[in-house]
């Protein structure tokens, strides 16, 4: 009886071993399987792909625009700016500014001290009353009949040639006093007190300068235009300043004045944007962005990156409905980096590739992926 059921017990493992290792070869059967039709799939799934060609980002061409932004370089500087030299010769005896302080229109500024006109001006007085008492003498001494007329009339004569010379002088002492020509502030001071000053009428390259005084309450923003976009922009054109460095600062202006003529050297046009600034929140010379709001060209716009250059010929890929890639030769009016204007062979609308590779040739299929 022991070794009958130790007969059995050993035929059921084996069965229970056949069992397993069937069923064992069945999953890996299965899997096996499972993975050649998932590796099938995949094959046909990128077999398809590749026929439908590569990926590829593709824009709109837009519509003209009314309006376009010229984004130019610009220069604040003084609404006015003039530095002050001597018109008499003497030594600088005060100086009352510094560079930074604030002036007013008419405010005396520095004072020179000329001895040789100080005694031209005392000569000229002594002359000129001394020349007016002899006229008036012989003007009442020919109303008496004791003098002649012609006499009379030739000293005063003279009182006057006197009298004019005096006041030709007091002119040039007036000179001794610098007053500021405008409100504004020192920007730059150059000399002090103690200081020869020569007389810069005649040459003020051989002078030396007293002070430089600008009106920073108002600036003037120079900016310089393409001469591509010189016919957009005209005076009244919406113009907004900021600088790089400060976001909080945007000032809105507009055009105030253009030149109408293009600087040979750089062929570009100045417009000038005027601009308040009492609370100093731009420093005369600073850089900063302008904005202008221009007149728009007509013309349809794209992205900068759709356009293929290839010797002289400018090209863009333009996607059919199809999907299919066609070239064209079109003529650019504009291109500022970003985007660019196209005067021909494109229409708005159409779908233009980006920075497509040159492994796509013409008629070839595409996957095209719509910018946003």
């Amino acid at each position: 009886m022991t070794e009958m059921r130790r007969s059995r017990s050993g035929r059921r493992l084996f069965v229970g071993g056949v069992v397993s290792m069937v069923a064992s070869v069945a999953i890996v059967a299965a899997l096996l399987a499972r993975k050649v039709s998932l590796v099938r799939a995949e094959g046909r799934a990128r077999a398809a792909d590749v026929a439908a060609g590569p990926h590829v980002r593709v824009a709109r061409v837009t519509a003209p625009q009314g309006v376009q932004t010229l984004t130019l370089l610009g220069e604040a500087r003084p609404y006015a700016a003039v530095t002050l030299y001597a018109k008499v010769s003497g030594y600088l005896r005060q100086i009352l500014v510094d560079k930074g302080d604030a002036v007013g229109a008419g405010q005396v500024l520095a004072v020179i001290e000329s001895p040789e006109l100080d005694q031209q001006y005392e000569a000229a007085l002594a002359d000129a009353r001394n020349k007016r008492v002899n006229a008036d003498r012989f003007r009442a001494l020919a109303k008496q009949n004791a003098s002649s007329a012609q006499e009379a009339e030739r000293y005063e004569t003279d009182a006057t040639v006197a009298e004019a010379n005096l006041k030709a002088i007091e002119t040039l002492k007036s000179y001794e006093v610098i007053r500021a020509p405008f409100t504004g502030r020192v920007t730059a001071r150059y000399a002090d007190p103690g200081a020869l000053m020569q007389n810069a009428t005649n040459a003020q390259t051989g002078a030396l300068p007293v002070l430089t005084v600008s009106e920073t309450g108002r600036l003037r923003v120079y900016a310089y235009v393409d001469q591509q976009d010189a016919p957009l922009v005209d005076v009244g054109t919406p113009a907004e300043i900021t600088m790089p460095d400060r976001p909080e600062v945007r000032l809105v202006s507009r055009v105030t004045r253009v030149s109408g003529l293009l600087d040979p050297r750089t062929r570009t046009l100045l417009a000038e944007v005027d601009l308040e600034n009492r609370g100093g929140g731009i420093f005369p010379g600073s850089y900063v962005t302008v904005k202008l709001a221009a007149r728009g060209r007509g013309y349809p716009e794209l992205p900068a990156g759709a356009l293929i250059v290839r010797g002289d010929t400018t090209l863009v890929a333009v996607v059919d409905s199809a999907d299919r890639v066609g070239f064209r030769r079109v003529v650019v009016a504009r291109d500022d980096g970003q985007s660019a204007q196209i005067a021909g062979g494109v229409a708005p609308g159409e779908r233009v590739a980006l920075n497509l590779g040159e492994s796509v040739a013409e008629g070839a299929r595409v996957q095209p992926v719509e910018q946003r």
